[in-house]
Parts: structure tokens; C-alpha cells; sequence
């Protein structure tokens, strides 16, 4: 058999990301993770992104081909209505792509989409009217509680349209949430996949604490209200004996400020590379999350999923898919009530001493490595891919 043989018989996985969100958040680690998983079953990865991406360091080998547009802008339906033009820009540069760098090049080729809004995925619709789609499958990986939203009908129209273009069998939904997985499921009535969070690979940086004098808490990430921004200035503002020796970091666009007789403040830089965020990660003993209920009911955070997996503390709010995975193994007592800034000092200096806790955590975190993993999420993949050409 021929290079060129091999390469035809050989699947292609696309990922398609419309926007890069300037290198920020999960997208870059999550797809250079797919990547991998990608490689490890032989198939050709291709990775095509916006042209002006804003990205200093973009991965070695990902294409800038996409449009750049400015569909994720606030707005009302009728303003999104008429950004149409720019999913039909959108359309056309993931048409000509797919037609110059896919189609043709293998005897299956998959679409993968795992962040989006309406209006890229119309502009996916619109790509499929204009190039054969014979040997095309797409994934859509849904991370929201898309059933919710006001625009799901349009979510569900889409699928439905999508799913009509291509083969039957080669339209599939994914999730990375086992609550999403149920409801999503009932709403699209279409079975979904739950996906493992494969960026989870920690193994290269230190994750042991370096100052045992203090109890390092950490919350992660740029401020913003869902993530509990207001919850972070109430305990940065606490003055109370029990915040000694606590250091809080935290982005210094939080606006906090240290107040006497309060916890240490450090504040850190809003974006962070890789190897600083883990170098945080590292030195944290507890990873504060203080997230809201009911935007994390069903969506996951690989925030969570990387402290599980560091053997770090998660603190986390009621009823959200953090508290449900702690509760799982165990761990109701890393579920708490924020409102009470006394209260959650004493929790954090009980748990950390809390032996039988602590072994709990190590427990959890043998669970997630073997399932948060870059093997499984290929296994998953093949899984998913042998059911389809079945």
C-alpha cells in the first residue's frame, strides 16, 4: 500500500474553532490535547483557526484560514439576525478549506466543534450546502446548558438540518458533563456522548505546595461574576484570627485590596501562560470555587478537573456539577455555603488538616487519571468512529 493509500484510508479530524478567544481559557490546551489523542489512533489532525487570531504562539502546524468576525458580540436576537453576512463569510472560508485540505484527502473525514453560538453553527450548515459531503461526519460537543437557553429551538433546528445533510449515523452529539449528557439528550432527542476532560496532563510541572508555613487558597482564572468575583472581594475583605497564615491569590483585576487582620493578598497577573498557571496550580494547597448556581448546574470546568487531578482541595457552591462529582467520592464536606466568610476560613483550616479527607481527595484524583485522560479520550473516539462505520 502507498503513502497516498494509507493517507486515503487514513481518518481526518477537523477542528474547527471560529473564534481562539485570543489564546485564552481552555481552547488551545484542550485541542493540542485532542491532538494527541488524534495521533495516538493513526488519523491526520488539521486544525484551522480565524486569520487574525490576536494569538502570539499559535501551535505548530494549526491553519489560519477562518474569517474573522465578530459574531459573539452582545446582542438582542434581532441585532444577531442581522450578522448573518458574517456567517455566510464564515461559511465560505470553512467551505474552501474543507474543499482544499479535506475533501478528497480521506475516505472519512470528522468535523469537530466543541465551542460555539447559533450563528457559527449556521455558518457550518451553510459550508455543507457547498462542498460534497459523502465521506463528512460532524461532532458537536454541547458544554452548556443549551436546553435552557432561549435560543435552543434555533440549536435544535441546526442539528436537525445538519444531521439531514450528511448521513444519519454521522451527525453525533457530545458532552463532557454526565448531567448535560441527560438533558441535552431529552431535548435534541439524539443520544449524546459524555467525553473525558482530556487537558488535564499536569505530569511536567511541580504540583507540591512550597511554603508549608501558610495555607495557599487560589482562585483561578479572570474575575468574572459567575466565577464568584463577589464571594472573593467578601473574603478578601474579612478580618477575622482565623485568615492567619492564609495567602489568597487571586488576578489583580479582582479589585481587592488587603485589609488589617485579614488573609495575605497576592495578586497575580490576569492571563497567565501555561507554566505560570501551573506553577500557581503548584504551590496551592486549596483551589477556590466559588461558582454560581445555576451557571454551573450541568457545565463542567477543567479548572476543577486539573485541581482533582493535582491532588489540590477544590472548594465548591451547592449543586453545581463540581459539587456533584465531589459528592460521588465522598467529599460533601468540600461543598459549602460562601456567605458566611468565618465559616469558610474554618472549613479551609479544618479540611486541610483532615487526614481521612485528604485521603478521600487522593482517591478521587486515581479516578479522574484514569478518565480524564488523553488514552481514554481516544478510546472514546475510536469507540465513537467504529459505531459509526458500523
Amino acid at each position: 500500500m502507498t503513502q497516498d493509500e494509507e493517507k486515503q484510508l487514513s481518518p481526518i479530524f477537523v477542528s474547527l474553532i471560529p473564534n481562539l478567544m485570543e489564546g485564552e481559557g481552555h481552547i488551545i490546551p484542550y485541542h493540542q490535547a485532542v491532538s494527541k489523542a488524534v495521533k495516538k489512533l493513526g488519523w491526520q489532525h488539521k486544525v484551522i483557526v480565524p486569520i487574525d487570531n490576536k494569538v502570539d504562539k499559535l501551535p505548530v502546524g494549526w491553519d489560519e484560514g477562518l474569517s474573522s468576525n465578530s459574531l459573539e458580540r452582545e446582542g438582542n436576537l434581532l441585532i444577531k439576525v442581522f450578522r448573518i453576512n458574517e456567517s455566510i463569510k464564515l461559511a465560505k472560508t470553512i467551505a474552501n478549506y474543507l474543499n482544499c485540505k479535506v475533501i478528497n484527502h480521506s475516505n472519512c473525514s470528522i468535523i469537530f466543534l466543541e465551542r460555539f453560538i447559533h450563528l457559527q453553527l449556521f455558518a457550518l450548515y451553510l459550508a455543507l450546502l457547498w462542498v460534497p459531503t459523502d465521506n463528512l461526519s460532524v461532532w458537536l460537543l454541547y458544554r452548556l446548558d443549551t436546553h435552557k437557553d432561549n435560543t435552543r429551538w434555533i440549536y435544535k433546528l441546526l442539528n436537525f438540518l445538519i444531521k439531514k445533510k450528511i448521513k444519519p449515523e454521522k451527525f453525533k452529539l457530545l458532552t463532557d458533563s454526565d448531567r448535560l449528557e441527560k438533558s441535552l439528550s431529552n431535548y435534541f432527542e439524539n443520544s449524546v456522548t459524555v467525553m473525558p476532560i482530556p487537558h488535564t496532563d499536569i505530569s511536567h510541572c511541580s504540583i507540591k505546595y512550597q511554603d508549608v508555613s501558610k495555607i495557599i487558597c487560589w482562585w483561578p482564572g479572570s474575575p468574572r461574576e459567575e466565577k464568584g468575583w463577589n464571594i472573593i472581594k467578601k473574603l478578601a475583605h474579612y478580618s477575622g484570627e482565623n485568615t492567619k497564615n492564609i495567602q489568597l491569590i487571586c488576578a489583580e483585576t479582582s479589585q481587592v485590596e488587603p485589609v488589617k487582620n485579614g488573609v495575605e493578598l497576592r495578586l497575580v497577573e490576569n492571563y497567565l501562560t501555561r507554566e505560570e498557571y501551573y506553577h500557581w496550580l503548584g504551590i496551592s494547597q486549596v483551589i477556590l470555587l466559588p461558582y454560581n448556581y445555576p451557571a454551573y448546574e450541568g457545565r463542567t470546568s477543567g479548572i476543577f478537573t486539573e485541581s482533582i487531578m493535582a491532588g489540590k482541595t477544590p472548594l465548591v457552591t451547592e449543586k453545581t456539577w463540581m459539587a456533584s462529582e465531589l459528592l460521588k467520592h465522598n467529599l460533601a464536606e468540600l461543598v459549602i455555603d460562601w456567605e458566611e466568610c468565618k465559616q469558610v476560613f474554618d472549613i479551609i483550616r479544618k479540611v486541610i488538616k483532615n487526614d481521612t479527607i485528604q485521603d478521600k481527595i487522593k482517591k478521587m484524583q486515581r479516578s479522574y487519571q484514569q478518565f480524564h485522560s488523553v488514552d481514554n479520550y481516544a478510546c472514546i473516539m475510536n469507540k465513537i468512529y467504529q459505531e459509526m462505520m458500523l
